[in-house]
């Protein structure tokens, strides 16, 4: 069987009702599918490739490289954030070569970054065959035989219709990222939302079509929706409140994660009292995160604040003025930004709330679902079986479809 798994990310599963998206809606009712569960992060990717957890294939944001000194300062620290994080933008914008520019440099440097977000996106083929040493879904089966295919265009449907689902490969693997864009800077009630989720679904009608014609089975994957933001949290605020010079702790900031290592038992004892008192944020420890899928070491944190649905932390590491101005006025999908720089919509919080549940669907009669759920870890082995393939050991995930008796 040839695959081509339609990875629309951001895809809500409350959205698929027969008036918004009458073909999803339908293909649901009618074939093998199961709810996936995720994890709380906002790169979910390594996880659906590699068919194994962050504690395997390590991609987790960024870890603290212990070898470099955390209070050691150079003549760079002296300038002011907002100068040294534009020249980072600046590099980032021309290289493409400069992943999380908007971090100050005290603090990016002592961190190994272990994102495959932006790299992915323009050196797919070095990066994604084998992520954290782990291969991937990708790696398994070889360029001759699969390719990845990223698209972030508002109106991809010339393109990917006229290129892919030729049966050229067992496997491609493409990801849409323009939903999830579009839900970050569109309000709930926002006309544009409605009309563009329509859009999606005719395109996956009409790429369902084509590959029917050519022989090949069409899989579609969502891993999360978005919840509306109603709140932000000025975690950066917190922090100088807590009155701790930022020589004793560094922290990696998220939108919906903050995560923090402490150099002195000053800092540890101060920032830890001071996030408790934050309402809408959960305070965890290392051990907490284990049943969240998250079993890491100390390199990724020691100390964790995970915001309730529908809060998002504001300013975040991702943030930028001018960088943010920027993407504002060159993208259409994110004009909002320059009203207001803080998302419309976020994902990234606890399992559990229904915006982080996804789905699994594959778009063949002769198939019927194993299980009722299925999890990140599932989309590969689930994926190399429907081709025909041998599940590697270090996919620990299950194989989600087989064949119907019927």
């Amino acid at each position: 069987m040839k695959v081509l798994v339609w990875y629309l990310s951001g895809l809500d599963v409350r959205w698929i009702t027969p008036q918004r998206m009458p073909f999803l809606a339908e293909a649901r009712a009618t074939h093998a599918n199961v709810k996936m569960t995720n994890l709380p992060s906002n790169e979910l990717l390594p996880t659906m490739l590699t068919g194994c957890y962050p504690v395997t294939h390590g991609v987790w944001g960024v870890k603290l490289n212990r070898e470099v000194d955390p209070r050691r300062r150079i003549w760079v620290d002296r300038l002011p954030d907002v100068l040294t994080t534009t020249a980072q933008c600046v590099h980032h914008a021309i290289t493409r070569k400069r992943d999380l520019p908007g971090v100050p440099p005290r603090r990016r440097r002592s961190f190994d970054i272990t994102r495959t977000k932006y790299l992915r996106r323009n050196w797919p083929e070095k990066t994604l065959p084998v992520i954290g040493g782990v291969p991937s879904l990708l790696g398994v089966l070889g360029p001759g035989r699969s390719r990845y295919v990223f698209n972030t265009t508002t109106d991809p449907r010339n393109t990917l219709l006229a290129e892919l689902a030729e049966g050229s490969y067992d496997l491609e693997f493409v990801e849409l990222y323009s939903l999830d864009r579009m839900q970050q800077w569109h309000g709930p009630d926002d006309p544009r939302t409605a009309t563009y989720y329509r859009y999606i679904d005719d395109l996956t009608r009409d790429m369902n079509d084509k590959c029917k014609a050519n022989g090949v089975t069409l899989v579609v994957v969502s891993d999360h929706g978005h919840e509306p933001v109603t709140n932000t949290i000025d975690i950066p605020a917190a922090l100088r409140a807590a009155g701790v010079p930022d020589d004793e702790y560094n922290y990696f900031l998220e939108l919906t994660i903050l995560r923090l290592w402490f150099f002195t038992d000053r800092a540890r004892e101060a920032i830890s009292a001071a996030l408790r008192e934050i309402d809408g944020v959960d305070v965890l420890t290392h051990d907490d995160l284990k049943p969240l899928r998250l079993d890491l070491d100390e390199r990724y944190g020691e100390l964790f604040a995970l915001n309730h649905p529908g809060t998002i932390f504001f300013p975040h590491d991702f943030y930028q003025p001018l960088a943010n101005a920027w993407l504002g006025v060159t993208d259409r999908k994110q004009w909002p930004r320059i009203v207001n720089p803080a998302q419309r919509h976020n994902h990234g919080y606890r399992v559990g709330h229904v915006c982080e549940e996804g789905l699994l669907l594959a778009l063949d009669n002769t198939l019927r679902a194993t299980r009722d759920e299925a999890e990140l870890i599932d989309v590969a082995p689930s994926v190399l079986s429907l081709i025909g393939e041998p599940v590697p050991e270090h996919m620990t995930g299950r194989v989600m479809f087989e064949r119907s008796s019927a």
